[in-house]
């Protein structure tokens, strides 16, 4: 599935697993597509090269998203993983 989404906030979540600490990067989306959109944000995990690449100048971007698993996060809120497609007007590979 393909959405075309703004960035709203870059943050990250910390919290404790089986395994220790963790940290993940989320940013957060509002939905852009011109015919039914979503009507809340959601948030996206944001991969290492993703991180590193973009980390810092996604806020206000428009991203384009090939969204390949859609789950519940914390408290509910909508969290999605997939990869980026464009990054403003960069075709990404």
């Amino acid at each position: 599935m393909t959405a075309q989404c703004e960035v709203l906030e870059e943050l990250e979540e910390s919290f404790i697993s089986k395994r220790g600490p963790k940290t993940v990067a989320l940013w957060v989306y509002l939905d852009r597509c011109r015919d039914g959109a979503l009507r809340n944000t959601f948030d996206y995990e944001v991969n290492a090269g993703e991180q590193e690449k973009f980390g810092g100048k996604a806020a206000g971007k428009i991203i384009e998203l090939l969204i390949s698993e859609i789950r519940p996060g914390f408290g509910g809120r909508v969290r999605i993983k997939g990869r980026l497609r464009k990054f403003g007007d960069e075709v990404q590979s």
